[in-house]
């Protein structure tokens, strides 16, 4: 790839055998490439994996990473095992990034989009000739081919076009047309020609993780955050649920909040301390056929955050409000109230909520040509929705759930504090901010009353007693309650590009957004099936009316 990385398309995972080779090549690579990409196919009927067998590896230089691999893999074939989708899964500090897809192999191939500099084609199953043609669509110039296994001479093995694919040696083919390729092949054209200096307006999980992402791909990001210290927004919730939403396959949230999940997962594992910055064990969900879902957690936001931010590659500015945007010559200027520049680069990307239409809206004129007719519609339809949490002390709490409870609203049993073990119950969605502090915690108290019926009194009487904290915030929700990611313009070529509008699922979409994100600037495979990504795009009311 372009940018350094390494890209690989296996369409016969299996056990990820293949995957770990790849992954030894690549840590001991001289010079080492920038990032590993793998994109595995995993067909029904073939999970869930034999764990046991991956986690058994002894080799000296693959037992290590072979854990890690049994690991997530165990997490994500918990309970039932995921649904057909795709699954992103970082390893080495996100430098290593598997992107699992489950399903059909048709399925999966028309849905994604990735240029592959390697290809390792699958035997067990024949292949048809749409298929094939899907799969070719994937290759660049140059893109090698191997058969899986041993397989290469088998009298069944697909028959691929030898006018696209040549001989290379005895077991590899090369994707070598004779003509010349069309520019609307499969990936697009990498925005940037190579990682430079990136401006991030706030500071919350989205900035932060955005910035994180960037950072690992080579780029040197600067945070710019209105406020004293970062997550001083949405985002200074003492703890919040990370959790998969919807119960049918149909409904794109499941697929968008589950494939959010895992990956959030991961990156909390490789990042933070369980036990005291997040924990998982699943949640009990009230009023639902199933009662309990496996895929939930609880985070401290604060704590990721930090972890972020404190990324190589990645400088915090406090107190740095951006006042107006400036572009010129190829850059993007952000300045404060005294038209002083704040910082300016090639790419900037807005992860400032609410702030962004108004930043937007104030503007000079050429930054205001920077916004396509779609992208303005977009952030006039932003609203703010505000919520509020109420907390208290867990311990001895009479009836307390050993999970944290969903519902009409949520309920964390005990989240580690300074002030010991603390219940958090919440939160709201309501359109304006006049509730007095008096009124957010019957709200919340109200909600807990029709969740933990057995709990309620004991809650009430910490209110009574003058126990309870209380958080409350403001949340940026779009036209569709789901998040804006991607360029100012189809192309993005001007490099604004935004990543906000997380509303009430922040916590689960952040870091699925910041990987979508990197993943349109610098051409490489989504982590989302392409008519899910599309859900998420700035752009997507381009063809709508409103």
């Amino acid at each position: 790839m372009a940018n350094g990385a390494t890209c690989i398309l296996d369409s016969a995972f299996g056990a990820g055998a293949a995957f770990l080779r790849a992954w030894q090549h690549y840590a001991r690579a001289l010079p080492r490439p920038a990032q590993l990409h793998y994109v595995g196919l995993i067909e029904p009927g073939h999970w869930p994996l034999d764990f046991s067998a991956i986690a058994q590896a002894t080799s000296a230089e693959s037992g290590e990473h072979a854990q890690a691999l049994a690991k997530a893999l165990r997490a994500l074939f918990i309970a039932q095992g995921p649904a057909p989708g795709f699954y992103r899964l970082p390893f080495d500090q996100g430098r290593v990034l598997l992107t699992l897809c489950l399903g059909p192999r048709s399925a999966s191939l028309s849905q994604l989009l990735m240029q592959a500099d390697h290809i390792v084609l699958g035997m067990d199953q024949a292949w048809t000739t749409a298929q094939l043609h899907s799969l070719q669509a994937l290759a660049r110039r140059g893109t090698t081919l191997a058969f899986a296994g041993s397989a290469r001479q088998d009298a069944g093995k697909p028959a691929l076009d030898a006018a696209l694919w040549k001989p290379h040696g005895d077991e590899i083919l090369v994707f070598d047309p004779a003509w010349a390729l069309r520019s609307s092949r499969s990936a697009p054209a990498r925005v940037f020609a190579k990682p430079s200096h990136c401006t991030v307006v706030g500071a919350g999980i989205s900035g932060a993780l955005v910035a994180r992402t960037l950072a690992l791909h080579g780029w040197q990001v600067t945070v710019l955050e209105q406020h004293a210290q970062a997550g001083a927004g949405a985002s200074g919730l003492p703890a919040g649920l990370v959790s998969a939403s919807g119960n049918s396959p149909a409904d794109p949230l499941y697929g968008l909040t589950r494939s959010a999940y895992h990956l959030t997962r991961q990156v909390l594992q490789s990042m933070l301390v369980q036990g005291e910055d997040w924990d998982e064990g699943g949640a009990m969900r009230a009023y639902a056929p199933s009662p309990w879902r496996a895929e939930a957690l609880w985070l401290k936001p604060q704590s990721l955050i930090r972890a972020c931010l404190s990324t190589p590659g990645v400088t915090l500015q406090c107190e740095a409000a951006v006042q107006r945007l400036h572009f010129e010559a190829g850059k993007w200027q952000a300045l404060d109230a005294r038209g002083h520049a704040l910082a300016s680069s090639e790419l900037l990307i807005l992860c400032n909520a609410m702030d962004a239409a108004r930043l937007l809206a104030k503007t000079d004129e050429p930054v205001a040509d920077a916004l396509s007719s779609a992208a303005r519609r977009a952030l006039t339809q932003l609203h703010p929705v505000y919520g509020s949490i109420s907390s208290g002390p867990a311990a001895d709490l009479p009836g307390r759930p050993a999970l944290p409870v969903q519902g009409q609203g949520h309920f964390l049993p005990a989240v580690p504090s300074t002030q010991g073990m603390q219940w958090l119950a919440g939160a709201g969605f309501e359109a304006d901010d006049t509730a007095s502090e008096t009124d957010c915690h019957q709200a919340n108290l109200a909600r807990m009353a029709q969740l933990l019926p057995d709990v309620s009194p004991a809650l009430q009487a910490q209110y009574r007693a003058g126990l309870l904290g209380l958080w409350r915030g403001q949340r940026c929700v779009s036209h569709d309650r789901l998040p804006l990611v991607g360029p100012a313009t189809a192309s993005g070529e001007n490099g604004l590009w935004m990543c906000l509008a997380m509303g009430a699922r922040g916590l689960t979409f952040a870091a699925l957004c910041a990987q979508l994100l990197t993943a349109r600037l610098m051409a490489e495979p989504l982590p989302l099936p392409k008519r899910l990504a599309r859900l998420l795009d700035v752009q997507r009311l381009q063809d709508r009316g409103s």
